[in-house]
């Protein structure tokens, strides 16, 4: 039988680490995620609301079943207002007029919506692909409060105690087709 032989190993031996292929690949990757982010923008409008109507939109999230308000906007079909209130889900077009978009009166269908649904100050909004920006930023401002002074929507107020008048609609716009085509 032969003897194992004990195997010496060197503890102080220094060697050196080759960062060349790490260098490599963070050179190259940098400059794709640098690229790449921008293309993809996720942006926040940051706007002063009253705060009964930041409460209002808060208690409205933390509802087990909220109501949802999705506005679909089609430059060859118009405007459809879906309300999706405990399950139940209801629907208003707003048809071209002209062959244009009906600014006005998708302005008074929303009054309307929003008459029937007090509490809901937040709307998902689905632009088809061909819809141009400026009608996007039109169709949110029509959204976003009543062109009318006299026309006000209740909203209840924890600190008073009571229900206070706003010209708020939905400030709060939600794009839902966000990474769609």
């Amino acid at each position: 039988m032969r003897r194992a032989r004990k195997i010496k190993i060197n503890h102080n031996s220094e060697f050196e680490l080759d960062l060349a292929p790490l260098l490599a690949v963070m050179v190259k990757l940098v400059p794709v995620l640098l690229l790449s982010s921008a293309f993809v923008q996720m942006m926040v409008i940051e706007t002063e609301l009253p705060q009964v109507v930041s409460e209002a939109i808060q208690r409205n999230d933390e509802k087990d079943k909220p109501t949802i308000i999705a506005l679909d906007v089609d430059s060859k079909e118009g405007f459809t207002i879906t309300v999706n209130k405990a399950g139940k889900e209801s629907t208003l077009s707003v048809p071209l007029k002209d062959g244009n978009l009906d600014m006005p009166a998708l302005h008074q269908k929303l009054v309307e919506v929003k008459q029937a649904n007090p509490e809901v100050f937040k709307i998902e909004l689905n632009p088809d692909s061909k819809v141009a920006y400026n009608v996007i930023v039109k169709v949110m401002d029509e959204a976003r409060q009543a062109h009318d002074s006299k026309v006000t929507f209740p909203v209840f107020d924890t600190k008073q105690g009571k229900n206070v008048d706003t010209k708020y609609m939905f400030p709060e716009v939600v794009f839902a087709n966000m990474m769609e085509g």
